[in-house]
């Protein structure tokens, strides 16, 4: 055979072309070695530290040349310093110009920069605000930081085995991101439907650095050892003195018998720890309550502030009716206690409901309407413990029916552009069913606060933007957003490409506003409301 290569103590022969083991072999050695190091920068697993040693690989390339002039390696392949070269830099090429963009199977980690991606960390701006670590710097607020780049996979489904649903997602006061859902440990059915054995928990990640980087999953509570330990569809809430509380549903839920209570679980240590603190019944006048997934509102303006006062909402059967609709839950005392409050009476086709605080401090109650009609339609409340009124559908929103979040465009109760706010929904027709149903995740962003309180009329979003490039082919399950403390927006969203039901990864991605207005805005430091008072 021509190309048979014989191996003996002291040499290799390549056909013809012999040369010695010990210097070849351990020159062919480092070679490979180096460009297998390239190969692993190629993929972003450690860019940051690749990027700083970018020349330095250059020069080792170099001095590979030079090694090797007057051989004759690898039987002609590489005949002398020219091809060897030549070859080393096509590789790099190669390697360099790898897609780094989100995988069809929605496996990926993100881009080579991680989630995090900003270089304005501990930088003094405006009125003596200091960015956090992760921030954008000034100059990277006037480029695009896209979510198609940005971008972790926080918990990957596992078919067959773990589970993950229902996103909710929060910043600290002390700019620490927290992520919760839940683990749905033996199927992807919701509580009270998934048999005896169904086990559900919920967890939490944490990143210091705006995303760039996070802690394994925190478990919350003691942990369900059986379906009827089981708790789940968190949301999650800033208090005033910086504490968060995570709330949750137990066994039962919102179908099951008996109905689930809310738990509420509190932590001092930016989501380290958390401790019981209620255990809340079903409210009176519904035969079962539950509160929305993943959200809840920290009431700051107006009429409300410096009141210390918390809201969440129960999406309720009612009693003596097949209807479902909206009784709310406020706080006087930064979530020592609790009281009934408002309600919306029975809505058409109601389900999970979130709520805006607007500026004046009226109340706004958006719906998910049923997979039959699809649509979202508007609440509105005069006061933070008033009843509802029902303003109607918003002429704006295509919606499957499926949940959504709503969010002021601001940190810790500061506003970085005043009056405007964020919607994220899945932008696809109802088809009367569920799952494949629901598509396209899009970004709305209203400059009037929903016109001024008035939901069910037009002229109320500034942009509307795609939030994954293939959204259209993505199943796209339940969203949740927040703003981080530089002003770039962070979402966590159900997402997959595989058609199983309820087989979600649970992705976290980060962009900003120059991004989301395709250039025309930025998040300016010297100017914007938040960075005007020190932190």
């Amino acid at each position: 055979m021509e190309n048979l290569i014989l191996i003996s103590n002291s040499s290799v022969q390549f056909s013809s072309v012999q040369f010695s083991y010990n210097n070849y072999s351990l020159k062919f050695f480092v070679t490979s070695a180096l460009f297998y190091f390239y190969y692993v920068y190629s993929l972003g697993i450690i860019s940051k530290l690749c990027r700083s040693i970018h020349f330095i690989l250059v020069i080792s390339i170099r001095l590979l040349n030079t090694f090797y002039k007057n051989s004759n390696f690898i039987g002609g392949f590489i005949m002398n310093s020219k091809k060897l070269f030549l070859f080393a830099c096509m590789l790099i090429l190669a390697l360099s110009c790898k897609d780094n963009s989100y995988s069809p199977d929605g496996n990926n980690g993100g881009s080579s920069g991680g989630a995090g991606g900003g270089s304005g960390g501990g930088q003094e701006i405006g009125g003596g605000y200091i960015l956090p670590q992760g921030s954008l710097s000034q100059e990277e607020q006037k480029k695009i930081l896209d979510p198609n780049k940005n971008f972790k996979v926080l918990f990957e489904r596992v078919s067959g085995g773990k589970y993950y649903r229902i996103p909710a997602l929060i910043v600290s006061k002390n700019g620490v991101i927290i992520a919760a859902n839940d683990i749905r440990h033996d199927s992807t059915a919701d509580l009270g439907r998934g048999g005896a054995n169904a086990k559900i928990d919920v967890v939490v990640k944490l990143s210091y650095d705006l995303g760039a980087t996070w802690t394994e999953a925190i478990q919350v509570g003691p942990g369900a050892t059986k379906a009827a330990d089981s708790y789940g569809d968190a949301f999650l809430l800033n208090c005033h003195n910086g504490d968060v509380i995570l709330g949750a549903v137990t066994h039962g839920g919102f179908v099951g018998t008996p109905p689930g209570k809310t738990v509420l679980y509190r932590s001092k240590d930016d989501g380290k720890t958390w401790t019981l603190t209620h255990t809340l019944e079903v409210p009176k006048g519904a035969t079962a309550g539950f509160a929305a997934s993943g959200q809840a509102l920290t009431l700051r303006h107006g009429q409300n502030k410096d009141k210390q006062r918390l809201f969440f909402n129960y999406a309720a059967k009612l009693s003596g009716t097949t209807q479902i609709g909206n009784i709310a839950m406020v706080s006087d005392n930064d979530g020592a206690t609790w009281r009934q409050a408002g309600e919306t009476g029975s809505i058409n086709n109601n389900d999970e409901t979130k709520a805006f605080e607007l500026s004046d401090g009226r109340v706004m109650l958006n719906h998910r309407q049923g997979v039959s009609v699809g649509g979202r339609l508007w609440s509105i409340a005069q006061t933070y413990d008033g009843n509802f009124t029902l303003q109607g559908k918003d002429p704006e929103v295509v919606d499957p029916g499926n949940n959504a979040d709503l969010v002021r465009y601001e940190f810790n109760g500061l506003a970085i552009k005043e009056k405007y706010a964020l919607l994220i929904h899945a932008n696809s027709p109802h088809r009367n069913t569920w799952f494949t149903a629901r598509l396209n995740h899009h970004i709305k962003l209203t400059k009037n606060e929903f016109n001024n309180g008035k939901g069910n009329e037009n002229g109320k979003y500034a942009y509307d933007k795609q939030l994954v490039n293939d959204g259209d082919k993505r199943y796209s399950g339940y969203p949740t957003i927040t703003v981080l403390p530089d002003g770039s927006i962070a979402t966590l969203t159900e997402e997959t490409l595989i058609n199983k039901q309820d087989e979600y990864n649970i992705v976290f991605r980060r962009f900003n506003l120059f991004w989301l207005s395709s250039g025309k805005e930025y998040v300016d430091y010297s100017k914007d409301t938040l960075f005007q008072t020190p932190n």
